[in-house]
């Protein structure tokens, strides 16, 4: 691949540069990470000081992001490499960066004694994290994603990871590149795809109605992995998943074992049966109608339902190239140039998904409505995430951060708010937005959350990789969500009508910090990753602003 062009890297610079601005970070690298973090993992902004590792004694690992289901979980491990300058975007990923990554992972697997001690606190949270997960049983995966505005792995460096995938055949690898990024940033103006798949048989059922022409296909699973994979077979394009109204990769998604189970099994045959298969929209497509075994050919394509499906086969190729052999794939396909017709199939093909995404809720009518109202406050409700990327930070109110707010503040959950932020459009909905009218009220809590956010930022920049510091403060990086729930009790025991503004936000929140910090400072065997998963902390710090007074009680259950 191509260096990225001199207008390329610096769109990437300026992006880069506001974001070390926004969350105080000091390196460039670090800002270029957190843009890939955030074009993987949308939603996951409020994540970012957990989730980053870079610092002293990181062991060459920059970010940890770890996704559970109930029985496996999805470990991704990232470096990060930033070009400060387009001359030097030549620079490949080299066997030193690689040989970091494997070593970390023999230390890992062999629960080294020595990464237990690490000097870095986040990573070492992390790491405690992922030992938990092997001590419950969970089935753990690995991908190793290198990031950088350069060129990509050199070639002693690919072969260094084939040796480790052979050694470890939970490992993959990736490189995330800085057209990858580019094309992230671009959003709606995302490029053309063309591709082909190949039919089995002549098992194609076509029909056209007007403007929309369809056909139902059964498809080689394997002509399927190669069209939505690179060249090394492995690392996805996710650029064709971009119409899916479920994040494709790591949120609640990436594959399904018992997905893998049926491609992999003795009876892999079964697979078209057993599965719903995958939903593409495209301009245009063609095959030789009569012939057996044709090409399907399309033009300007997307897979809008079946990530899961797709990631799954990836994997199951991944582990097992041969287990596809007799796997067949049911592919819907629809053609058509009117986009409300292809946004309509996406939503009704993701509408039957177990969990309702952040997106398919969009267009709500409460959620529209809140748009207008904060509008007339001269703010920019973001219904669909970075919808008014255009404005200033300070007057977008993201949707999802909203619900975690209410969540936090009015339901008292801030366990629920970080753990099952999902269930924010699902379940939950109604209850967190429907019920709310007061305007201002809102726009002063996204405030004193918007002030956690900044103490947060600033004690991270202060104390780098090593917020455990004793400093009262070094709560605020993995329980944002607990502060401001203590900033909701504090309120209520003041019996203000009032939500507090300004400089009095600010005491409330230092309040809440110290009264945080009292209630957790006795729990010094606890990781803090845990310690703020857990209702039992919810107590603790409700214990300690009470302080046992029956009142306080009475008043908070009026609240």
């Amino acid at each position: 691949m191509n260096p990225i062009s001199k207008m390329d890297w610096e769109i990437i610079d300026a992006r880069v540069s506001r974001t070390c601005e926004k969350h105080q970070f000091a390196k460039k690298t670090v800002g270029f990470l957190a843009i890939v973090l955030g074009q993987i993992f949308p939603g996951h902004d409020d994540q970012l000081q957990e989730i980053i590792t870079d610092g002293p004694d990181d062991r060459g690992i920059d970010a940890v992001h770890i996704i559970e289901s109930e029985s496996s979980a999805e470990v991704f491990l990232f470096q990060s490499k930033y070009r400060e300058s387009q001359g030097t975007c030549h620079k490949t990923i080299n066997d030193t960066e690689i040989l970091k990554v494997s070593l970390f992972l023999n230390e890992l697997f062999e629960k080294s004694e020595g990464l237990a001690t690490s000097g870095n606190f986040r990573l070492q949270e992390a790491v405690r994290r992922i030992w938990d997960l092997h001590n419950k049983g969970k089935i753990c995966r690995y991908k190793a994603i290198f990031c950088s505005n350069g060129e990509g792995f050199s070639t002693s460096a690919l072969g260094i990871i084939e040796s480790i995938k052979a050694s470890h055949s939970s490992v993959s690898f990736e490189f995330y590149g800085g057209h990858s990024v580019i094309q992230a940033m671009a959003g709606e103006g995302r490029a053309r795809a063309d591709g082909q798949l190949q039919v089995i048989g002549r098992e194609i059922l076509e029909r056209s109605d007007g403007d929309v022409r369809g056909a139902i296909a059964s498809i080689d699973a394997m002509s399927f992995v190669d069209l939505i994979t690179e060249d090394d077979g492995e690392t996805i394009k996710r650029h064709l998943f971009d119409d899916n109204l479920r994040v494709f990769l790591g949120s609640k998604g990436g594959f399904n074992q018992a997905i893998i189970s049926t491609a992999t099994s003795n009876d892999s045959y079964l697979f078209w049966y057993l599965n719903n298969g995958v939903t593409i929209t495209c301009k245009s497509f063609s095959y030789n109608k009569g012939h057996t075994n044709p090409k399907l050919v399309f033009k300007d394509f997307q897979i809008v339902n079946g990530a899961q499906t797709s990631h799954s086969l990836v994997e199951a190729a991944r582990t097992d190239p041969e287990a596809l052999s007799d796997v067949v794939v049911m592919v819907r396909m629809y053609a058509t140039d009117r986009s409300d017709i292809a946004e309509r199939v996406a939503v009704a093909t993701n509408s039957q998904a177990r969990i309702q995404s952040r997106d398919l809720m969009s267009n709500h009518e409460v959620l529209k409505k809140l748009e207008l109202a904060f509008k007339e406050k001269g703010y920019f409700f973001e219904r669909k995430k970075n919808m008014h990327s255009e404005q200033p930070d300070d007057k977008r109110i993201d949707a999802l951060k909203l619900g975690q707010i209410i969540l936090s503040f009015d339901l008292r959950e801030p366990d629920r708010a970080k753990t099952e932020s999902d269930s924010i459009f699902d379940a939950r909905f109604q209850q967190i937005f429907g019920s709310r009218q007061n305007i201002d009220e809102l726009i002063k809590l996204y405030r004193i959350y918007g002030i956690i956010e900044e103490l947060r930022d600033a004690y991270q920049a202060k104390f780098g990789s090593s917020p455990e510091s004793g400093h009262e403060h070094q709560y605020l990086v993995y329980g944002q969500w607990f502060i401001l729930f203590a900033c909701k009790l504090l309120h209520v025991k003041s019996q203000k009508a009032e939500v507090p503004e300004g400089d009095s936000a600010l005491e409330l929140v230092e309040e809440a910090i110290r009264r945080v910090a009292a209630a957790c400072s006795q729990q010094k065997a606890v990781a803090h990753y845990q310690m703020f998963r857990s209702p039992r902390t919810k107590e603790r710090i409700l214990g300690e602003i009470s302080a046992k007074q029956i009142d306080f009680f009475d008043l908070l259950a009026v609240s």
